[in-house]
């Protein structure tokens, strides 16, 4: 009779894995955002997590904004995470954008004061309906105010100031003398890494750029002239003919 073969009991992955809090940065009283389980500590990093900004600091007029953390240092059972990204949901700029007004968007890099890189994405609305040249001229001086006014704050402030809405109130100060605008809001924030180039002349180069971009916008936007209407050919005069 044959022997029987005992199987190996399988070993159980999950048991070997050990519980992990993540907590959020400073600007958030490093309050808790959840756990995760892992193997090794190293297998955290980069890791991210998302939550909504009325959970996190107890507004309900926040609850129409998400954070994503990233997780960059871990120490024993506890990760620290940095922000990710920022973003109103779709829903909210939609509720923003009425009939008779004008929305203006933009899209960029910027350089924080510690050389943090990070693109932002504003948009404006207006009271009404404008010109082109003043869009024009709007997005220029918004694309100036946020790269320049970045430059001079590190990230931590730039996050702090977008959730206050301070950077907010910048940007519509320095715009609202060249046209009355309804609102001014950052539909994305988002953190790309550490930049180790001139900074300074990084910057200008987003300015100058906008400026050849809005000239190249508004020659595609100008009306084609209309082409002259051919002059019809005077109709040859038709020769009677009699019959001899």
């Amino acid at each position: 009779m044959a022997a029987k073969i005992k199987k190996a009991k399988g070993i159980d992955k999950w048991r070997k894995k050990r519980y992990f809090s993540i907590l959020a940065p400073k600007v958030f009283q490093e309050r808790e955002l959840g756990q995760t389980l892992a193997y090794e500590p190293g297998e955290l990093n980069g890791r991210c997590i998302s939550a909504n900004l009325m959970m996190l600091t107890g507004n309900i007029k926040r609850q129409n904004i998400n954070m994503t953390f990233r997780v960059n240092k871990v120490q024993g059972d506890t990760a620290f995470a940095i922000v990710e990204r920022y973003e109103v949901v779709p829903s909210a700029i939609k509720r923003k954008v009425r009939r008779q007004k004008d929305r203006i968007d933009a899209s960029f890099d910027c350089i924080t004061k510690d050389n943090k890189r990070i693109k932002i994405k504003p948009m404006i609305v207006t009271n009404s309906m404008v010109s082109r040249s003043i869009k024009s001229a709007l997005r220029k001086e918004m694309i100036r105010t946020i790269a320049l006014g970045t430059r001079t704050i590190d990230y931590d402030t730039v996050v702090i100031d977008i959730i206050n809405e301070q950077f907010q109130r910048n940007i519509w100060a320095s715009i609202n003398k060249i046209s009355p605008v309804r609102s001014v809001d950052i539909r994305i924030m988002k953190y790309l890494g550490d930049f180790t180039g001139n900074a300074d002349a990084f910057i200008q180069g987003v300015i100058g750029k906008a400026k050849i971009e809005e000239k190249k916008r508004e020659a595609e936007e100008v009306p084609e002239e209309e082409a002259p209407a051919e002059e019809e050919a005077p109709a040859e005069e038709e020769q009677e003919t009699t019959e001899a």
